[in-house]
């Protein structure tokens, strides 16, 4: 039982380490995003690509911390 507890022990750390890596990469790339100027013009697919982006988050927000917990 003691080994069973240890493997799945560790594999919820590497799963948890995995989990903020991914959000700490996408909170950099959402950073690096260019706002909009001469250099850089927003379009529409511009705006759709961080709606998708959003919707996505949420549906992931709403899986871990479903509303009402």
């Amino acid at each position: 039982m003691a080994k069973n507890t240890a493997r799945v022990e560790d594999a919820y750390t590497t799963a948890h380490v995995r989990a903020l890596t991914l959000l700490e990469d996408l909170h950099q790339i959402v950073e690096d995003m260019p706002a909009p100027d001469a250099d850089h013009p927003i379009n529409w697919e511009h705006v759709g690509s961080l709606q998708h982006l959003s919707e996505r988050l949420k549906e992931l927000k709403d899986f871990v911390a479903p509303a009402g917990e």
